[in-house]
């Protein structure tokens, strides 16, 4: 140390001698346009040392030949000032070389390129202080006296460099994001692209409605006779909208589709959200791409019907995108997606972001910048409320559903996830579709079939049955930690059940705790990649946690780290292999702080998490899973919050009606309070949220953008539903939930069945087996096709059966079977009224067994006749109706529709 010491007195002496003498005009300081384009002046080597960030530090002075020992010595001597640092590493590597005989500017340019600092590489050579051709005195480049001019300050990339660039892109997609795991927790399952992607189901919202969009018609979308340069693609989590992303640069590369774009720009926004669209690309060009920053911003702003950006994931970074209409500039902590002219200081710590003429990803959002530029943006739903909130962005873009796996798509993909084994695919097939809440709540979302499928791969007959038993989203992913855990500990201990086995089940346990901290930690902050410092007091954890599945980390450096942090050495990121995962973890840790630390507990869910709850949906059902007590005070806030005094002498309106928005801000709330109650599977807690809302009369509409999770939740809690209207395709799980609804509840009056309605054969089943309980008075069959003699029977024997029932509807297309049970059972019947509305009948023999029906049904005084009716049917009525002589059907008229 004194050796090293002394030299680097010794050095500083020299250069300090140098400066004076140059001061004193001993030493020349423009030696000639030659000499000067092959050095390097002091001044310059300053520049750069305040401009490279703290982070590259050992990477520079590695680049540069300088040991490692002698850079901590100097860093050391420097008292860790990383600008002194830097400028004596490149004044020794300067002194090392031949200043006569080499390029030192191009040697040096090369050295920061190769560590990806190719903003600064184009600086050194391009636009620091530069001789003039006189060989006068310097001056300063026009892009430091006043704003970047792209025009002046680039060339345009030739065609060839272009077509590199593509091909570098093309590089990058094939070797990172079109790999998908077919366990979705080990990053070494990654298989081709083409071996596992399975399509997913699009929606277009076309109005207040959604049609299906075909993904291979997707360029065929239309805005007023063009394709949309604004698309938001929204999908819950897990829903496989990153993996739509990675099929957008698929078919690309491929050249099936989007081939007609030069380039094809992904970017996850996890990984960029501080970097602008140049930097981005340019991170993914190969080291020795000479196209610059500004070559590739310009060639994107010059060229916008040629290039294709998605942005993957808005909703994991934080930040405004709409910006404040104001004189006031927005607080730097409220936009971590980089703006086009950012401050001073994050241009000190940046680099060269305004001097390169850059655009900023909120730009591009907001289309201040790019507006011809075709771009995609994917999120969960709760953050595209900004974009709809305003009116003139909002007509910008283009609204896209990604809905995840139908029945079909499910059964490709779990047939590619065991492809020689079509037995045991078929098993969970078989398994999925009986089971009705897994079919209903989680098959549509690839991130849990993916579990299901691995789960299903290595549990035993045991606990596979066992999963029958699940019901909600918290009990599948403890479930699947749970199985990850006893599957990393029977590698370490083999005896299943032993004491030794349940101690080290524990000890894993003790060694996550510090895990779900830190996950809870990084969500709040929306912090979704980590770097191995944020774990440097529990290594043991993270490696823990890294062995068992529940953390990933990447086993190479990335360009996309995050360039703000400022640490001495290069870190590998860390992350949860899904933001599903975090969330549970950090829901895990919520709950502890409940014993641990009650205020802080409150503080959390009263200031935080509740006023930002559609953002931390997730984090609020794995937290109230956790335990009773812990979903009854959660519950009570939310509770607290639930203005039903609003309106006291109308009903809560909950859900879409007839193609319009008919739900009232606090059926919105009902809702989403329904939702943590289901996830907390405790009837006590079902109890406090129906007590809370027994006074007020709910109208209960279950449409397409209602949820099978919601549906359940309504049937599990009983609120005081008094109309309930159905306007879509009902799966088991919702078609057994509503029967129940129907059945079960006693303040329901009035039922509505629409003409989308199509229910599974439990609804039937449930319907016709406690049909005696409902308290239905009213029930309107707008739509109903029943498919089977055996849904028919049983349809009919319900509607006997239901002692409350005056008022009947039944319109559409209903088969002999129906009318041939209602004959048969009409006798029992309690309707008073029957409306026909558009009924078809499809024999001659269905005509004469409903006009008997009715005939025979003791109570009917009013009969309407609606569209749809056949002369044959008048025929029928009046040969039957004159056999019948009771005194009740005196008043029984006939009416013509409108």
């Amino acid at each position: 140390m004194r050796r090293t010491s002394y030299t680097m007195d010794g050095f500083c002496f020299l250069y300090l001698l140098l400066l004076l003498l140059m001061r004193s005009g001993d030493v020349e300081t423009n030696p000639g346009p030659d000499t000067a384009e092959r050095t390097v002046s002091e001044k310059e080597f300053l520049k750069l040392a305040k401009a490279i960030d703290p982070s590259h530090y050992q990477a520079v002075g590695i680049s540069l030949e300088i040991p490692l020992a002698e850079l901590q010595a100097i860093l050391i001597q420097q008292l860790n000032n990383y600008t002194n640092a830097f400028l004596q590493v490149f004044m020794k590597w300067n002194v090392k070389q031949q200043p006569l005989h080499s390029n030192k500017r191009q040697l040096l340019a090369d050295a920061l390129r190769e560590i990806d600092l190719g903003g600064l590489s184009d600086r050194l050579l391009n636009e620091i202080l530069i001789p003039n051709s006189t060989g006068g005195p310097s001056r300063l480049l026009e892009s430091q006296t006043k704003p970047p001019s792209a025009e002046s300050q680039t060339r345009p990339l030739s065609p060839e460099l272009v077509e590199r660039c593509a091909n570098d892109f093309k590089f990058k997609y094939r070797s990172t994001l079109c790999k998908i795991r077919s366990d979705p927790l080990n990053p070494a399952s990654t298989v081709q692209f083409k071996d596992m992607y399975t399509n997913l189901v699009l929606l277009e919202e076309h109005g207040t409605k959604k049609r299906v969009l075909d993904y291979n018609n997707m360029l065929d979308l239309k805005v007023n006779g063009e394709f949309p340069k604004r698309i938001m693609v929204q999908g819950e989590a897990g829903a496989g909208k990153t993996t739509f992303c990675a099929k957008i640069a698929w078919d690309w590369i491929e050249a099936r589709h989007f081939n007609h774009f030069v380039w094809v720009l992904i970017v996850p926004l996890r990984e960029f959200k501080q970097h602008t669209i140049g930097e981005i690309a340019k991170s993914y060009l190969a080291k020795n791409n000479p196209a610059t920053v500004s070559q590739i911003t310009e060639y994107i702003r010059t060229n916008p019907d040629k290039v294709f950006i998605a942005f993957d994931g808005l909703d994991e970074v934080s930040g405004k995108i709409i910006k404040i209409k104001s004189c006031e500039s927005q607080p730097t902590d409220q936009m971590q997606l980089q703006p086009s002219q950012p401050s001073v200081a994050s241009l000190e710590a940046r680099g060269s972001s305004s001097e390169t003429g850059d655009i900023g990803l909120v730009d591009i959002l907001c289309s201040d910048q790019l507006a011809f530029c075709p771009v995609l943006v994917t999120t969960r739903p709760w953050r595209a409320v900004e974009i709809r909130s305003d009116g003139d962005l909002m007509k910008l873009y283009t609204f896209i559903r990604v809905e995840g796996f139908n029945r079909e798509n499910l059964s490709v993909y779990i047939h590619k996830y065991f492809p020689k084994n079509d037995d045991k695919a078929n098993q969970l097939i078989q398994f999925i579709s009986e089971n009705d809440v897994i079919s209903e709540n989680m098959a549509h979302y690839p991130i849990y079939v993916a579990m299901l499928c691995l789960m299903w791969k290595e549990l035993d007959e045991q606990k596979l049955k066992e999963m029958k038993s699940l019901k909600s989203f918290s009990q599948i992913f403890k479930e699947m930690i749970a199985f990850l855990k006893e599957h990393y500990a029977q590698k370490m201990v083999k005896k299943v059940g032993s004491p030794s086995l349940l101690s080290y089940l524990s000890k894993i346990d003790e060694l996550l705790g510090p895990i779900a901290k830190q996950a809870l930690k990084g969500l709040l902050k929306n912090t979704l990649i980590f770097g191995e410092d944020d774990f440097r007091t529990y290594p043991e954890s993270k490696d823990t946690a890294c062995r068992v599945g529940i953390l990933s980390q990447e086993d190479r450096i990335t360009t996309s780290m995050d360039i703000h942090k400022r640490t001495s050495h290069v870190q590998l990121p860390v992350f949860f292999p899904h933001k599903l995962f975090q969330e549970y973890m950090a829901g895990v840790h919520l709950a502890s702080l409940y014993e641990l630390d009650r205020n802080e507990f409150h503080r959390l869910i009263e200031q935080v998490v509740l006023p930002r709850k559609e953002e931390f949906r997730y984090l609020l059902y794995f937290t109230v899973s956790q335990n009773k007590s812990i979903a009854t005070h959660v519950l009570n806030s939310m509770l607290q919050g639930l203005d039903i005094d609003v309106g006291r002498e109308s009903p809560i309106l909950v859900g879409l009606a007839l193609g319009s928005l008919q739900y009232t801000d606090v059926g919105r709330e009902l809702s989403f309070i329904v939702d943590v109650a289901f996830e907390s599977q405790d009837p006590d807690v079902a109890a406090l949220v129906k007590d809370r809302v027994s006074s007020k009369a709910i109208t209960l509409t279950i449409s397409d953008d209602m949820t099978a999770h919601t549906v359940a939740g309504y049937a599990s809690i009983g609120p005081p539903v008094v109309t309930l209207q159905i306007e879509r395709e009902c799966g088991p799980t919702m078609s057994l939930d509503v029967a129940e609804i129907i059945c079960s509840l006693p303040s329901l009056k009035e039922v509505s069945l629409g003409f989308q309605f199509r229910g599974h054969q439990c609804f039937f089943e449930t319907l016709a087996r406690k049909g005696k309980e409902s308290k239905v008075q009213t029930l309107k069959f707008y739509g109903l096709r029943c498919p089977t003699p055996a849904e028919s029977h049983l349809l009919a024997e319900a509607l006997c059966s239901m002692p409350n029932l005056t008022n009947l509807t039944l319109g559409k297309v209903l088969n002999e079977e129906f009318y041939s049970a209602l004959k048969a059972k009409a006798s029992s019947i309690q309707v008073q009224t029957v409306k026909l509305v558009d009924l078809h009948c499809p024999t001659l023999a269905s005509i004469h067994l409903l006009a008997e029906a009715l005939c025979s049904m003791p109570n009917l005084t009013d009969l309407t006749l609606g569209g749809g009716i056949f002369g044959e049917f008048y025929s029928a009525l009046k040969a039957k109706a004159s056999l019948n002589t009771s005194p009740s059907r005196s008043t029984m008229f006939y009416a013509k529709p409108d």
